[in-house]
């Protein structure tokens, strides 16, 4: 969810890429052929994928991955994959929000890709939020509480300042401890320093 808000925060577009393995590809590593499909898409369209990815057993290996960026080709992708990874099959798509919004896609492919299958392993992009993202979430839910540490952390994900920097939370939020969402002072909530 916090890369999707992220991503919805910057009118970024969102697509959903499958790489999938063939028995030929048996072997070889699927997150080290991924980089490589990584560093030739920089090549060629000039972009950093912004991504979260799940692997799955299913067949021999396969990555689902949420991506924030540009167009594109399928028909390059499935040529560039099946040269890294001997496996031309690959679908690219691109992600709308529902009816439900952004969590109508979290329920989508939790509902199609973790419950479904045999879920492997998630990892994501360095800039999908920013770096060490988890343990400031963590650190904000042990200071505020759930909910005081989820109003902060949209109002944070919203900020134009997040993804390219290191946040230093503990200069950034309020130094006093919040008994309802309404007693936060506008102006602390955009108070940033930088690592």
């Amino acid at each position: 969810m916090s890369g999707l808000t992220v991503g919805k925060s910057r009118s970024e577009r969102l697509r959903f890429l499958t790489l999938t393995s063939s028995p030929e590809s048996k072997g070889r590593n699927l997150n080290t052929d991924f980089r490589a499909l990584k560093m030739r898409i920089y090549r060629r369209f000039h972009f950093k994928m912004k991504y979260w990815k799940i692997r799955t057993n299913e067949g021999n290996g396969v990555l689902h991955i949420i991506f924030r960026g540009r167009y594109i080709p399928q028909k390059w992708l499935s040529k560039q994959w099946a040269d890294i990874h001997k496996s031309p099959i690959v679908d690219i798509r691109s992600l709308y929000e529902t009816k439900k919004g952004l969590a109508g896609i979290v329920f989508y492919l939790v509902g199609n890709y973790l419950a479904k299958q045999s879920f492997e392993r998630m990892s994501w992009g360095y800039s999908w939020v920013f770096p060490a993202f988890v343990r400031s979430w963590k650190s904000l839910i042990e200071k505020y509480g759930f909910k005081q540490a989820l109003f902060l952390w949209n109002r944070l994900l919203c900020s134009p300042f997040v993804v390219t920097r290191q946040v230093q939370l503990t200069k950034f939020l309020p130094g006093y401890k919040h008994t309802s969402e309404k007693s936060l002072p506008c102006g602390a909530l955009f108070r940033t320093s930088v690592l």
